[in-house]
């Protein structure tokens, strides 16, 4: 099967899991709105508290306007409940359906004439449909919070002075141009770890299976050189893997960092365009809370659990 082929059967995987659950996925997308209520007011909210409430002198206006934020974090938290009630109901057939396809093909595999054991789809069984299972999850979860927040980051800014905009959009842009652009990198040695996971599984029940053979024909250094190959493969992959970490960290620092330095710096510049005090600790509620929080969320789980799920179901489709 070539790249181009996995890459479909992934995507048909993916798309029927979802096309299976409407209603679950319709919902989902009704309580991630209710979910982004905290997003888009935050800094509204806090801008309003501090020019109109205590800048002003009145304490319970600033406080009423704070009271309204508790409440939009309150109806945040319960969408956030039917948020992960919708997704498990769209997870756990997705499950089913990775470890039914593992199963026939093991059967098959193991039909063959001349074929042996299938340990390697044990290991496909017992730990990447897991694991599959665990990121999509995950990787829904992070794309539907960074959208949501993003979504909310960017309405509550333009509500408050679209110049803010400026200072927020280009370097996300380009945070998640270099996030992207390292992905296949990353991706190609995932690949790598899980294949010399598979091949270490493969190994050792072949010399478990024969240590008298080996034994009696003095062979363990070879056999112990054969099994270390595939061990050290795996450490390599894992190794060169977590060097993308330092790519990831620019990302977050770009897009999530940046942003809030920009506000601060221009602050003197903003005032005298007549962008009040309490505007510009809004955007930086948004720039901090909203855009910080959903590009450093989103580049860590799709830069963990997102390159397991398309490794793993790429081992899976196979």
């Amino acid at each position: 099967m070539t790249a181009a082929q996995r890459r479909r059967e992934i995507g048909r995987v993916l798309r029927a899991s979802l096309r299976g659950h409407t209603a679950d996925v319709i919902g989902l997308v009704v309580w991630s709105a209710i979910q982004s209520a905290p997003a888009i007011l935050s800094g509204l909210l806090i801008a309003r508290a501090i020019d109109e409430g205590f800048l002003a002198g009145d304490t319970a206006t600033g406080l009423g306007w704070l009271g309204l934020f508790a409440a939009s974090v309150l109806a945040g938290a319960i969408a956030t409940r039917h948020t992960y009630l919708r997704l498990a109901a769209i997870i756990e057939p997705f499950r089913d359906e990775l470890v039914t396809r593992t199963v026939r093909a093991a059967l098959h595999r193991s039909a063959t004439p001349g074929a042996g054991a299938q340990s390697a789809g044990v290991a496909r069984l017992t730990h990447q449909v897991e694991i599959a299972r665990e990121a999509y999850a995950s990787a829904l979860l992070v794309v539907q919070a960074f959208l949501v927040s993003m979504l909310g980051a960017v309405i509550g800014l333009t509500a408050l002075a679209p110049v803010f905009l400026l200072f927020v959009v280009p370097p996300v842009a380009v945070a998640l141009a270099l996030f992207f652009f390292a992905l296949p990198g990353m991706a190609k040695r995932q690949r790598r770890s899980i294949i010399a996971d598979e091949q270490i599984a493969e190994t050792a029940e072949t010399v478990t299976g024969g240590l008298r053979d080996i034994v009696a024909c003095g062979a363990e250094e070879r056999v112990a050189y054969a099994v270390g190959e595939h061990i050290d493969g795996q450490a390599r992959a894992t190794k060169e893997l977590a060097r993308f970490t330092a790519i990831r960290t620019l990302a977050v620092a770009i897009g999530g960092w940046l942003p809030m330095l920009l506000i601060l710096g221009f602050g003197s510049w903003l005032l005298d365009r007549g962008i009040t005090i309490g505007a510009i600790l809004g955007a930086l509620t948004y720039a901090s809370q909203g855009v910080h929080e959903a590009l450093r969320t989103l580049v860590r789980g799709i830069g963990n659990t997102g390159l397991w799920l398309f490794v793993s179901m790429a081992r899976i489709v196979e």
